[in-house]
C-alpha cells in the first residue's frame, strides 16, 4: 500500500508504527474485507475498512493483546452480538470490552456488563489520536 493509499479519509494509518509497543499485521486484502462485511450482512464505514487494508490487527507487545482484531477475531467476536451492540467492535483496551464503531463512524465502548455504549470520538482518527496520547475519555 502506497504512502496515499494510507492516507485515505485523512488517516495516516502508519501512526500506528510510531510506538514501538504496537506491532502491525500484514493488511487485508479487499477480498477479505469484503468476505467480513458479507459475513456480517453490513457494510464496513469507510474509515475502518481502509484501517483493514492498512493493515489486519495491533497488536500491543507491552499489554499483550490485540487492540484491533485481526479480521478473523472481529468475525468471532462480532457474530451474533453486532446485531444488539448495533455497531462493529474492532478491538479492545485489554479488558475484553470491545470499541465499536458506528455505522455513521463514531467510536464508542461497550460495556458488557451494563449493555451500554460510552461514546469516545467522533471518527477513528480522532479515537487513535486520543488512544495514541492516552486521552480518551472515561471509559
Amino acid at each position: 500500500m502506497n504512502d496515499e493509499q494510507s492516507r485515505s479519509d485523512g488517516v495516516a494509518w502508519a501512526v500506528l508504527l510510531e510506538r514501538p509497543e504496537l506491532s502491525t499485521r500484514p493488511a487485508a486484502t479487499d477480498a477479505e474485507v469484503i468476505a467480513a462485511e458479507v459475513e456480517l450482512a453490513t457494510s464496513f464505514p469507510p474509515q475502518l475498512r481502509q484501517l483493514y487494508l492498512h493493515t489486519d490487527g495491533v497488536f500491543d507487545r507491552s499489554g499483550l493483546w490485540h487492540v484491533i482484531w485481526p479480521l478473523g477475531d472481529l468475525l468471532e467476536r462480532n457474530s451474533g452480538s453486532a446485531g444488539e451492540r448495533g455497531a462493529i467492535a474492532f478491538g479492545d483496551d485489554g479488558t475484553g470490552n470491545p470499541f465499536c464503531v458506528h455505522r455513521d463512524g463514531t467510536v464508542s465502548y461497550w460495556s458488557e456488563i451494563d449493555a451500554e455504549h460510552t461514546f469516545l470520538s467522533p471518527d477513528l482518527t480522532s479515537f487513535w489520536t486520543a488512544w495514541l496520547r492516552d486521552d480518551l475519555p472515561p471509559h
